[in-house]
Parts: structure tokens; C-alpha cells; sequence
């Protein structure tokens, strides 16, 4: 089992270790990644600073702990909103 799993109806599971999962995350987030084709290119790398941005993480275009962690933080947050409206 993944440190970095989600799973909800909302968004389905997702494993953030895995980068196409990532990629998946960051657009159900409305950061667009480009092409989901688990590529950390200069698309990727952007919407990965907008989501430490919004998320008030260290901004550095990295994937790493921290935000794979606010990642899932996230969805779950968004996932219970929906569930709970």
C-alpha cells in the first residue's frame, strides 16, 4: 500500500507515487498539467508550482513528500466537500 493513495467516487483511486496518477490529480485539481503521459515536463512542472502555490507549500516544481502529501490532503478535502453537500 502507497503512502499517497486516494480513493473516492469523486475522483476514483489515484497512487501519487505513481506520476501519471499525479499528472491525473493535478488536472481534477484545475491545474493543467498538459498531456497526461507521466512526463515531468515544463507543463507538468507548471501546474505543479500553481498547486504549491495554492496550497501554501515550498514552491520548487518538485513532486516530492510534501506535495504528494498536500495532494492527497487535497482531494480528500474536495471529495468529502462534494459528499457532504
Amino acid at each position: 500500500m502507497s503512502a499517497y493513495e486516494h480513493n473516492s467516487d469523486k475522483f476514483g483511486y489515484l497512487n501519487l507515487e505513481d506520476f501519471e496518477h499525479v499528472q491525473k490529480a493535478l488536472s481534477e485539481l484545475g491545474f493543467d498539467p498538459g498531456k497526461i503521459d507521466g512526463k515531468d515536463g515544463p507543463n507538468t512542472q507548471k501546474a505543479v508550482r500553481e498547486f504549491q502555490a495554492s496550497a501554501s507549500i515550498k514552491i520548487d516544481g518538485i513532486v516530492g513528500p510534501q506535495t504528494r502529501q498536500s495532494l492527497v490532503e487535497e482531494l480528500d478535502r474536495r471529495s468529502q466537500d462534494e459528499a457532504a453537500s
